[in-house]
């Protein structure tokens, strides 16, 4: 399977910071309240890395369990139990999920906080619950990226010379 698209999580991001930076900057210019994100958005993500990460922990065990069997040199070892691949393929696509997830709640309120803190009137009580919000969302990009590093086959570094595998 191939790895998280950088360039299309860049895009996400970038369609998105510029949705939040409109929808805020037409949101106060017609007298509504700038978007606050509630603490249970921020909440939600924490328990999503959360999840995401327990989730791969039998495959990252497997793996561990395996490369300590391939270096032993007992005469008959115990080779540990495979994980489902169809159970590890779940978690890897929960992964890229989770990433292009991330990648649309960071750039909404990188947006949302850029027109916040340009705007010539700072709404304070809007600017904390925005910001955890997207370090929220960082974390949660960043277990994603964990996840796939988990759910990589050994000696599996990318396609070479462009060829994907078929």
């Amino acid at each position: 399977m191939k790895p998280i698209n950088l360039l299309s999580l860049l895009l996400w991001f970038l369609v998105s910071s510029f949705a939040g930076f409109g929808y805020s900057t037409w949101a106060v210019g017609n007298g509504f309240r700038a978007p606050i994100s509630g603490i249970s958005l921020s909440f939600s993500l924490a328990v999503a890395c959360i999840v995401l990460l327990a989730l791969a922990l039998p495959i990252w065990r497997y793996k561990r369990a395996l490369k300590k069997f391939s270096q032993t040199k007992e005469v008959n070892p115990q080779r540990p139990v495979p994980v489902d691949p169809f159970y590890a393929v779940r978690v890897l696509l929960l992964a890229k999920a989770s990433a292009v997830a991330a990648a649309l709640f960071i750039g909404w309120h990188l947006g949302i906080l850029i027109k916040l803190i340009s705007s010539p009137v700072v709404a304070a009580e809007a600017i904390g619950p925005n910001l955890s919000a997207g370090l929220v969302a960082v974390a949660l990009l960043i277990c994603a990226f964990a996840v796939q590093g988990i759910c990589r086959l050994p000696n599996d570094s990318g396609p070479k010379d462009g060829a994907v595998p078929a």
